[in-house]
C-alpha cells in the first residue's frame, strides 16, 4: 500500500491535516517509512480520539508537547511539537507541498524540524533530503 492510499484510507477531510515527518520522503520515492505522522486541527483530533484511536503521553523531555493518537501505524498530533512551541495543522497548512492532492510537509521545513529533534535517525534523513535536493535543483 502506498503512503497515499494509507493516508486516503483515514478518510480526513480536506483542510484539516498534514502529514509530516518521513511521510514526504516515501511520497517522493526517497525512502520508505514504517509510520504515518499527521498533524490535525483540533476538531478533527477529538474526533479521531471519541473514535477510539489510541491516546499516548508525550514524552520527548526535551521538546514541549502533547498527548498524540496511535491507531495501527498512524500517529495523529495536535500540534508539530518544537522547542520553542507547537505549531498548529493550520498554520503548518500555510506552507505545504501537495502531491497527489494530500498535503505534504516541505522537504525544507522537515529538515529544520529534524535538526531540532537531533536523532541520528533525523541526521541521516537530512543527508538523504540535502542529497535528493542537489539532484532535483
Amino acid at each position: 500500500m502506498t503512503i497515499f492510499q494509507k493516508v486516503r484510507e483515514l478518510g480526513f477531510p480536506d483542510g484539516e491535516y498534514i502529514v509530516v515527518g518521513s511521510g514526504i520522503l516515501a511520497a517522493k520515492g526517497i525512502r520508505e517509512t514504517n509510520d504515518l505522522d499527521i498533524v490535525v486541527t483540533s476538531e478533527l483530533f477529538e474526533k479521531c480520539k471519541s473514535e477510539g484511536w489510541e491516546v499516548l503521553p508525550w514524552t520527548k523531555q526535551s521538546i514541549p508537547g502533547k498527548d498524540w493518537l496511535k491507531k495501527g501505524n498512524a500517529e495523529v498530533y495536535v500540534q508539530l511539537s518544537r522547542k520553542t512551541g507547537g505549531i498548529s495543522a493550520r498554520e503548518l497548512l500555510e506552507n505545504v507541498e501537495v502531491i497527489e492532492g494530500i498535503p505534504f510537509i516541505t522537504l525544507e521545513s522537515l529538515i529544520d524540524f529534524k535538526q531540532e529533534y537531533g536523532r541520528p535517525k533525523d541526521f541521516e534523513d537530512i543527508r538523504i533530503i540535502e542529497e535528493y535536493l542537489e539532484t532535483v535543483s
